[in-house]
């Protein structure tokens, strides 16, 4: 039997195609699909039409966007106009949302005249009327210099993930994130994204462990409707995919985005020029379709996400050093870097994504303006003595097969570094001089605000190997993947107090250490991993997490059944049992599994456990009975995930 939900059918012939795949066998199995059409609905089966909130809920939903909810209600809360807004957004939460997002920060004066502005309509199609009119005057209530970076978002397909930080640097190389002294473009990039997100015009995706963090964001299918028109009108952006037919050669559009075109479809794209052209996006293209490089002077952006080659050889990129304006290079899949690269002086970020390049050219060292720079690759690359030409970087990203010693000499160099995410493969030195050399070059990098190292194999840092290391006080997020080890003395919130994510492979848990970690005031996600547990005749050595500690700490991951006592994480809504190590805990035939103490996480919304391999079946049916125990008995009934 299956559970199949098919999203956002469009008209009934495309579901009529779509539903010969299904077996019609009568065993349970169940199909939903959603449609904006009711006819598309009808067809498909028994259709059930959603209600719109009620005016009861409308109003909760507009209270908990503008003041956190109707008991926070100010004593001068304009009541009738709030009713007659509720009113004319027909129960449609986005309606609500948008406009409270519109009110926000007004003077209370003033929304009579932003309810007057708005027109809203009284004919038979008034509430999707209302809601575009809502979206409408919230554009032009955006201040000039995000205009354009809400706009930018019809580059993307309808229900896309966006990536925060590859949209924010595109931002930067198309010049709409004004400078202003002090402060990092991508900084500014940030404000940008979040006033976006508060003005309810971009969704917020929340992604990392525990879910913690805007890494991205969605565009609700009535803004982007309302995104492309606007696109379309002032020749923004033009978006072609595989339901067009063929592109007028004589578009004035300076962007361009095509999308799921392959070879067999359309070939006309090649012969295209286009030389007004600043932005040039393909996702999941065949790359034989793009136009000629030669056609691109005046470009900036230039991604091809996901887009490979149906014929023979890679997507020739002999004429990429021409792009003298070019600030964003995205590219997947291809063999080799252009000798001529060097000739990119403006280009702020490389992203080389599923690459095959196993030599970076002299040419490279030249790129002095280079911000963002993203490698994943199969072997050992050579060129890295190059790195430390680079002087400019903010953010790197690479992964290595093998260690390199030559990066870790030009890492030093790197001293603007924002954000570093290293991994490398198993480690074959028989000392740990570079480990220590590392470290060394991490204690030039005064800039960083993010950590995040892994190294395959049985490789450690020490307590020795971080001495002398003063970590820089803007560090936010420390993620230490190697071999497990013991809790270096600079995680200290007298040292890094503005810590909100941490990762260690702790090689034991002592009460010390609990105590330390739980007074950091801002951190929010905790992940230790490996730690020995020890064997005792009582079950005391498990340390208790003490009432007081861990502040806004709301995603803990843990291999040990710690207790919690009152008042400890008093905003945790996520606790992850990550590889519960139910044999080794069982080796004292005292233990007993018993989580009773989640109820004091009040604020506890959901629980994972993971059992490590190996445990014998009555160990862990004795866990999971322990589990299942405590979840029914929290007064929040946390949804329970166990995986065997």
């Amino acid at each position: 039997r299956y559970f199949i939900v098919i999203d956002d059918i469009w008209d009934a012939e495309a579901w009529e195609i779509i539903s010969c795949a299904f077996k019609d066998s009568n065993c349970g199995s169940k199909i939903i699909t959603t449609t904006r059409s009711f006819e598309v609905a009808r067809k498909s089966g028994e259709a059930y039409q959603l209600k719109p909130l009620s005016p009861g809920n409308s109003e909760k939903l507009l209270y908990m966007r503008l003041y956190g909810g109707r008991s926070k209600c100010p004593f001068d809360h304009p009541v009738e106009i709030s009713e007659k807004i509720i009113q004319r957004c027909g129960g449609v939460p986005l309606a609500i949302l948008t406009i409270a997002s519109l009110l926000d920060g007004k003077e209370k004066e003033d929304w009579s005249k932003v309810y007057d502005s708005i027109g809203f309509g009284h004919g038979k199609n008034q509430v999707v009327d209302n809601t575009r009119k809502i979206l409408l005057f919230s554009y032009y209530d955006l201040p000039y210099y995000l205009r354009p970076c809400l706009l930018y978002l019809s580059m993307y397909p309808e229900d896309y993930t966006i990536k925060k930080e590859t949209l924010i640097w595109k931002w930067s190389a198309e010049g709409f994130i004004k400078e202003e002294p002090g402060i990092r473009q991508y900084e500014l990039g940030e404000r940008y994204f979040s006033e976006l997100v508060n003005r309810s015009m971009i969704q917020p995706i929340w992604g990392g462990y525990g879910s913690c963090f805007v890494t991205g964001c969605r565009v609700h299918d009535l803004v982007l409707d309302m995104i492309c028109l606007l696109s379309n009108e002032e020749n923004f952006v033009r978006v072609w995919d595989v339901n067009d037919q063929r592109i007028s050669c004589q578009s004035n559009a300076r962007r361009l985005a095509i999308q799921k075109i392959v070879l067999e479809q359309d070939d006309s794209l090649a012969n295209m020029c286009t030389p007004q052209l600043r932005s040039f996006s393909a996702i999941g293209c065949d790359v034989h379709v793009m136009p000629s490089l030669t056609s691109f002077g005046a470009l900036r952006v230039l991604d091809m996400e996901d887009c490979s080659s149906s014929g023979d050889g890679s997507y020739h990129l002999d004429h990429l050093g021409s792009l003298l304006h070019l600030r964003y290079l995205g590219l997947w899949r291809i063999d080799k870097v252009p000798e001529k690269i060097g000739n990119l002086k403006f280009l702020q970020t490389l992203d080389l994504e599923d690459t095959r390049i196993k030599e970076l050219p002299q040419s490279f060292a030249l790129l002095r303006q280079l911000k963002r720079l993203h490698f994943v690759v199969a072997e050992g690359i050579v060129g890295m003595h190059l790195l430390g030409n680079l002087t400019s970087l903010e953010d790197l990203q690479l992964r290595f097969d093998t260690w390199s010693p030559e990066f870790v000499v030009e890492l030093r160099k790197l001293t603007m570094l924002r954000n570093l995410d290293l991994s490398v493969g198993p480690y074959k030195g028989s000392d740990d001089s570079q480990v220590k050399a590392l470290v060394k070059s991490l204690g030039k990098l005064k800039e960083i605000q993010i950590l995040d190292i892994y190294f395959g194999g049985y490789v450690s840092i020490g307590p020795q190997g971080w001495e002398g290391y003063v970590p820089p006080r803007q560090l936010r997020e420390f993620r230490l993947r190697t071999e497990k080890d013991m809790l270096p003395v600079w995680i200290n919130p007298s040292l890094v107090q503005n810590l909100t994510s941490l990762w260690f492979n702790l090689k034991e848990v002592k009460a010390r250490d609990m105590e330390i970690l739980g007074s950091f005031p801002e951190l929010v996600t905790l992940r230790l991993t490996d730690m020995f547990l020890g064997l005792s005749e009582s079950q005391d050595f498990l340390p208790d997490v003490m009432g007081g500690l861990f502040p806004k700490l709301r995603y803990f991951s843990t291999p040990a059944p710690l207790r919690f006592l009152e008042g400890a994480m008093p905003s945790l809504e996520s606790l992850d049992y990550c590889y519960l190590e139910v044999d080794q805990l069982k080796r004292d035939s005292s233990f007993v599994f018993e989580f009773g103490s989640w109820e004091n996480l009040h604020s506890l919304h959901k629980v994972k456990a993971h059992f490590r391999p190996g445990a014998p079946q009555e160990n862990e049916d004795e866990a999971v009975v322990a589990l299942e125990l405590a979840a029914n008995q929290h007064p929040n009934r946390p949804n329970l995930e166990v995986l065997r």
